[in-house]
């Protein structure tokens, strides 16, 4: 058993003024039986009213709008979660295939589209990996997961979070995103429903790596249920791993999207922090929203920085965060 402190921070910084600002975030950790939600802290700047609903896949999504000129974006997130061991094997799963009941809400786990596309290259790697199609569920799993680390580089900065698996293909390396999306694939062509899971992995101090968003994939089995596996580590999760949502592929589950108005470039700085906690609460959960404090105005403030043809142009443009 762990207790973990998440630090999540995003600032998009314009470099004109922008404004009608639509931003949706999923940064909110899930409840599951492995793990526990203690508290949850939103804070936003400029100020303004934050909405929260439920999505088709049962993660917790915020959302805002901001109407005036601004020329940044701060957010800010604070969990505390109690991670505990699942208890789960890729052993335990010994079904073979085909996977009899694959059908219902687990038919949209088997098919493809999105950045997860059914190519060429993508079944000339599903032949290269040369695992057995008629072993138990789990030893394919865990093999296949092996032969994805063992097959490409992991090289920040090659890839985008518009990246495909033709890109990874392409490239040879990549990040946690495009190891998750090419195992996807491949078990989808097994006809093994999988899917994209967005959260935290939390690395001690001192370490080769820092704390990131980070991403895996869960794949089900009838008699094991869904089986967690990071094919950027090859390892099965443990109680450094937090689980904050999970969709088909990463379209389904970014840490945040949005859009804004204006003719303006956009840098996203996004940074995480984890540390183990002492701070147990002793009640119930707590959500909390707070604001942080960022400037907005009913007009444009004009300066030489701020072309006055920047603020006419009405092509909505956008930004997410690339998961690590």
């Amino acid at each position: 058993m762990m207790l973990l402190e998440i630090e999540h921070q995003l600032t998009f910084q314009y470099d004109t003024f922008v404004n009608e600002s639509y931003t949706e975030l999923r940064v909110e950790p899930r409840r599951t039986p492995h793990q526990t939600l203690q508290s949850f802290y939103l804070a936003v700047g400029p100020p303004t009213a934050i909405w929260r609903y439920i999505d088709w896949n049962g993660n917790f999504v915020h959302h805002f709008g901001i109407p005036n000129y601004h020329d940044r974006i701060e957010v800010a997130t604070r969990s505390l979660v109690e991670t505990h061991p699942s208890g789960q094997a890729l052993a335990d799963a010994t079904d073979t295939l085909p996977i009899a009941d694959a059908t219902g809400p687990l038919l949209d786990f088997t098919t493809f589209g999105g950045p997860v596309i059914r190519s060429f290259e993508l079944e000339m790697l599903h032949r290269e990996a040369k695992v057995p199609t008629e072993a138990p569920l789990g030893e394919q799993i865990k093999s296949l997961s092996a032969f994805v680390l063992q097959r490409f580089d992991y090289v920040p900065e090659v890839s985008d979070y518009r990246s495909t698996t033709d890109h990874l293909l392409a490239a040879g390396a990549g990040v946690c995103q495009d190891f998750a999306h090419v195992l996807i694939g491949l078990l989808r062509l097994r006809g093994i429903p999988s899917r994209y899971v967005s959260g935290y992995l939390h690395v001690e101090s001192g370490g080769n790596e820092p704390s990131q968003s980070h991403a895996w994939v869960e794949a089900w089995s009838p008699t094991a249920g869904w089986l967690a596996v990071d094919p950027t580590h090859d390892q099965i999760l443990d109680e450094r791993y937090v689980v904050v949502a999970h969709g088909r592929d990463y379209d389904d589950v970014p840490p945040n999207r949005g859009i804004y108005r204006g003719k303006a470039g956009e840098t996203l700085h996004a940074s995480v922090r984890t540390r183990q906690s002492e701070e147990r609460q002793t009640f119930g959960l707590q959500d909390e929203i707070g604001e942080l404090d960022v400037p907005v105005f009913p007009e444009v403030p004009h300066s030489p920085q701020t072309p006055s043809a920047s603020l006419t142009d009405d092509d909505p443009q956008s930004q997410q965060q690339q998961q690590q």
